[in-house]
């Protein structure tokens, strides 16, 4: 059972390489074992992963990252979610975002907030909390892609904070607020709603790249909701179609057959 599973991922990661796309089912909890799975996921994408002994504090320029090792239970838990959300990235969009390392722990907080997880730019490494927020396997399946995204949006073009032409397809007279970082404590700041036209949620609307990051992560995991949503919502419309755009600019293989396949994905938990 092992062996096939993990042969399957091996063969999605040549399928979205130019192949007929095939449907991503999300495998059975009983196998393969965590570690088994994440060292041959660090293989396929030729990255670190570390969730046994990760180091602290990290300092970057401009906060330190900390965290604790989570218990075992905790990170065997979330493994099989996480190797099946990021493997349904194609290699050569892991090798174009410089990711280096992804790191699996808990407590894990910036300059002393306490976050999900944290894009380190300075060092190419994907922080994960593996315990916080685990009363919704959907929320905990859209942070790992919202967050990678900042990675890619990093590499793209070196500037996160500010896309102009992105910002342009606001309505007239829409300005940003302070940072994802002013949201951290507000529970309801990423639940869905069309309280805010043009945007998901409240905390698309806290700054350009939060709201990049936002269409980015539901195009992959609730990419039925975005379908809903943009027959009415114009704005939205548009950032989905850049977002498409500038995925296919950044790594060919981001094309409609990814986008069809990522939107096929059967998942056993909502």
């Amino acid at each position: 059972m092992a062996k096939a599973w993990l042969s399957w991922h091996g063969l999605w990661a040549v399928l979205l390489c130019g192949w007929l796309p095939l449907l991503a089912q999300e495998p059975p909890r009983s196998a393969p074992p965590p570690d088994e799975a994440l060292a041959k996921l660090a293989k396929q994408f030729k990255i670190e992963v570390i969730a046994a002994q990760p180091a602290f504090p990290v300092k970057t320029f401009h906060g330190v990252i900390q965290g604790q090792a989570a218990g075992d239970k905790e990170w065997q838990h979330y493994v099989p979610l996480f190797v099946f959300e990021f493997s349904l990235y194609p290699a050569s969009l892991v090798q174009r975002s410089k990711l280096k390392r992804i790191v699996l722990c808990r407590a894990l907080s910036f300059a002393g907030q306490r976050r999900s997880a944290i894009p380190d730019y300075q060092h190419d490494t994907l922080y994960l909390d593996v315990a916080r927020g685990t009363h919704s396997p959907a929320y905990l399946r859209k942070v790992i892609h919202h967050e990678f995204f900042h990675l890619i949006d990093y590499q793209d073009d070196g500037l996160v904070y500010q896309d102009e032409r992105w910002s342009a397809l606001n309505p007239a007279n829409f300005k940003y607020g302070r940072g994802g970082a002013s949201a951290q404590e507000m529970r309801e700041t990423s639940v869905l709603t069309t309280r805010y036209p043009g945007f998901l949620n409240h905390y698309s609307t806290t700054a350009v790249e939060e709201d990049k990051a936002e269409v980015f992560a539901h195009l992959i995991v609730d990419a039925a909701y975005l379908d809903e949503r943009i027959k009415t919502d114009v704005v939205l419309r548009a950032k989905v179609q850049r977002m498409k755009e500038l995925m296919a600019q950044f790594c060919p293989d981001m094309n409609d057959a990814f986008w069809q396949s990522v939107s096929q994905a059967k998942r056993t938990e909502r």
